[in-house]
């Protein structure tokens, strides 16, 4: 029978707490119940370096995929300046086709900065961010045991360290 990590480890206290099995019978139940617990874990750890080899290669992919969109939107971009300088050069301000038409139109106002020192105050506005320093509040945790206002300090959470 196979049995499952949960299964393994929540036999582990039920069995010892058993008054009828005796110290070496205990012993040598622990000792089989570690030795799959090993066989399982590697498993485990099988598993999850399977998923972050997979994540990785994912996030490679996303990159790559990434870069490869914005050459090609980089691309599209001057072939359409290069299409309008065609027609301008033509005075053509549109053409009908079988798939569509190319048209030149007017685009809206744009404001292009060139010295934000010299704008005048009126067209400036204040943006102001906050952001919390969580090491700032570990540290003094740490140091004098205090905790802000707002905050709450978690102490016991624990993670899966796979080597």
């Amino acid at each position: 029978m196979e049995y499952s990590l949960y299964q393994i480890t929540s036999a582990f206290p039920k069995l010892m707490e058993q008054d009828d099995i005796s110290e070496e019978d205990k012993k040598e139940i622990e000792k089989e119940l570690t030795q799959i617990l090993k066989q399982k874990s590697n498993g485990v750890i099988g598993y999850a370096k399977n998923l972050e080899l997979t994540i990785k290669a994912m996030k490679e992919e996303e990159n790559r995929l990434e870069e490869t969109r914005k050459k090609l939107e980089k691309r599209l971009n001057h072939f359409k300046d290069y299409v309008i300088e065609c027609m301008a050069r033509n005075n053509l301000t549109k053409i009908d086709t079988d798939l569509g038409s190319l048209a030149l139109a007017k685009s809206p106002i744009s404001v292009e900065i060139i010295n934000e020192d010299e704008i005048p105050e009126e067209f400036k506005r204040e943006v102001v961010t906050t952001k919390i320093d969580k090491k700032a509040i570990t540290d003094n945790f740490r140091e004098t045991g205090e905790i802000p206002n707002g905050v709450k300090i978690n102490t016991d959470n624990t993670y899966l360290k796979i080597k």
